[in-house]
């Protein structure tokens, strides 16, 4: 850590006294010599904007499973420490500790954006790969090809996907395609499909695509699509995916093609340089991808306002990550998991979308 991170983490662990730790927490055992209170560190990034507190475990994880231990801990940090919340707990690999992760929830991270004075060209990254998405996350889709997201009607979805990652793929040198079953300004600015036959089409279009690379690649003896420099990435969008299953059931075989075509590019379209961006209202079996693609989209994940309230559409999507408090996310904000942006990203943290002004 560093001396200003060190700082923070003494004067963070100050606020667990033993009055907090027996009394409010009831961390602590009675035995027959006293009471016995549990070891306690701090550990705060060099930034100071997350960090996790570590309580032994002293045969009192029972209680932390119970009790909304989550929500105690984040009190105790309230005061001058009130920019931090708990976002979630668990226990080290060998069951010693328990780990109560926090983060900064009150400083903006998000990407402010005046369209009259400022163009997204200052947001290009040097490496084409890596695609910013906040001050602090940048997906680095040659490492996580596929990113979901799961939005609500006017919760900002089609503004961070259409308005700001499409055109930033475009400027950082990406062939972009933004297909949706619901027909809008960004179907017809990337050249995309509305029809539900003519997804399908273009679904199975892009498998072609991913053929031809992939022999491109292995004529060349190399592996993946980046050791070919003129194999540039490619962004396909597929929004109002519940919309489009909605149109599919009417037809079983189109319904099965679109299955089998959506299931072969995001199990090795990531190879050829394909990158598939799902977006629906849902996060449900009706309302998004067949489970093999929803598999292989589900290590980079965003859902904003009250599709990351919902603990049924998190367990859907983000196994493991159900119980996470109730926050009551605004427009544009809402949880963000990507496991390739860095030990913060691995599990669910606040994310807030790009805001245009």
């Amino acid at each position: 850590m560093s001396s200003k991170a060190e700082n923070l983490s003494r004067k963070i662990k100050q606020l667990f006294n033993d009055k907090q730790l027996d009394d409010v927490l009831c961390l602590c055992n009675s035995t027959r010599y006293g009471i016995e209170f549990p070891l306690l560190y701090v550990w705060v990034s060099d930034d100071c904007n997350y960090g996790y507190i570590a309580i032994e475990n002293i045969a009192t994880y029972d209680r932390m499973d119970q009790d909304k231990y989550e929500q105690k801990v984040s009190g105790i940090l309230g005061g001058k420490y009130k920019r931090f919340a708990v976002i979630s707990s668990e226990l080290t690999s060998n069951d010693s500790y328990m780990l109560f992760h926090f983060e900064d929830t009150l400083t903006y991270y998000k990407l402010i954006i005046n369209e009259k004075e400022d163009t997204l060209s200052g947001y290009v990254s040097k490496d084409p790969h890596a695609i910013l998405l906040s001050k602090d996350l940048v997906w680095h889709a040659e490492m996580t090809p596929h990113l979901s997201v799961i939005a609500r009607t006017r919760a900002g979805k089609s503004v961070l996907c259409g308005r700001y990652m499409a055109r930033l793929m475009q400027l950082q040198g990406w062939i972009v395609e933004y297909n949706s079953a619901k027909f809008d300004r960004y179907v017809k600015e990337f050249d995309g499909k509305s029809d539900p036959l003519e997804i399908v089409e273009r679904a199975e279009y892009w498998c072609e695509v991913m053929l031809e690379r992939l022999n491109k690649i292995n004529d060349a003896g190399q592996e993946k699509y980046l050791d070919l420099p003129d194999l540039v990435d490619i962004g396909l969008f597929f929004d109002e995916i519940g919309n489009l299953n909605a149109a599919l059931e009417l037809d079983k075989s189109l319904k099965k093609r679109w299955e089998v075509a959506i299931n072969r590019l995001t199990a090795t379209g990531g190879a050829a340089g394909l990158h598939l961006v799902a977006i629906s209202q849902f996060a449900t079996k009706e309302a998004f991808l067949p489970s093999l693609a929803r598999v292989n989209c589900s290590d980079a994940v965003i859902m904003l306002a009250g599709a990351a309230d919902s603990a049924d559409e998190r367990r859907f999507l983000m196994a493991g990550f159900a119980d996470l408090p109730q926050r009551n996310y605004k427009v544009g904000q809402g949880v963000a998991r990507i496991i390739t942006s860095g030990k913060k990203w691995e599990t669910p943290h606040f994310f807030e979308a790009p805001w245009f002004i």
